[in-house]
């Protein structure tokens, strides 16, 4: 036992030594058998070293953690915003593809208008003119009496199962009135007519265009000179289709 404890003590003096730890003071040659608190004075310079050490290395530790946990929390916010500006993309792209579907759909809409508009319209200038049917209005009158209520009632004989033709309806008034009072009065008669020959006969609205023409167009007696019975006066002008084709198709 002696011999082991004599032969660590030579170790340690030894590694001492070499790292310059040995004390150089006038213990030294009782080095090998200081005292117990000699040893401790002398190691524990290098337990502070240690313990300091680990310290620095504690506090890096924590500081490294800190830094990745901040990294980590960045990359997912940049991941989110990037997955939300993408959902806005995809978004924006299907209302676009929705966009471009509905003016697709309008300009179809209106192409097909436009060829129904346009066949009306060259069906319409093959109605001709076939002759005109008057019936004439007292004074300040709009309503139909029996006079024109049999002229009317002939008219619609003439036109009855018959297809392919359209009626102008055109209102007049004489001149005593003012401007407004007699458009208004042009108006009301050629309604009457238009609604005489839709209840009592069944003609079709489609196949009647109505207009007030005021007191436009006055009608002029032998003289030269208005005549305001014949200017009180509804004209029902009749257009036949040339063709075959029905102008209500």
């Amino acid at each position: 036992m002696k011999r082991n404890f004599s032969t660590l003590c030579s170790a340690l003096v030894l590694t001492l030594f070499v790292s310059g730890l040995a004390p150089k003071t006038a213990e030294a040659g009782l080095w090998p058998f200081a005292s117990k608190k000699h040893i401790k004075k002398t190691v524990d310079p290098l337990t502070g070293r240690v313990t300091e050490m680990e310290e620095v290395n504690r506090q890096h530790s924590a500081r490294i953690t800190e830094i990745d946990e901040q990294t980590q929390s960045g990359i997912r916010a940049a991941m989110s915003k990037t997955e939300e500006a993408d959902a806005k993309a995809i978004a924006a792209g299907h209302k676009a593809g929705e966009a471009e579907s509905a003016a697709a759909k309008a300009y179809a809409s209106v192409g097909e208008v436009e060829t129904r508009l346009n066949s009306r319209l060259q069906n319409v200038e093959n109605y001709k003119h076939v002759r005109t049917v008057q019936v004439n209005f007292k004074s300040s009158q709009t309503e139909i009496d029996e006079m024109t209520r049999e002229t009317l009632d002939g008219l619609a004989t003439e036109l009855k199962d018959s297809k392919g033709y359209v009626l102008e309806i055109q209102g007049f008034a004489d001149p005593s009135g003012s401007k407004q009072a007699n458009l208004q009065v042009s108006r009301q008669r050629a309604a009457s007519v238009v609604r005489y020959l839709a209840e009592k006969h069944g003609v079709p609205l489609f196949r009647m265009r109505t207009l007030g023409m005021g007191s436009a167009n006055a009608v002029q007696d032998e003289n030269g000179r208005v005549s305001s019975k014949q200017s009180r006066r509804v004209e029902v002008h009749i257009l036949r289709n040339d063709t075959s084709q029905m102008a209500s198709k």
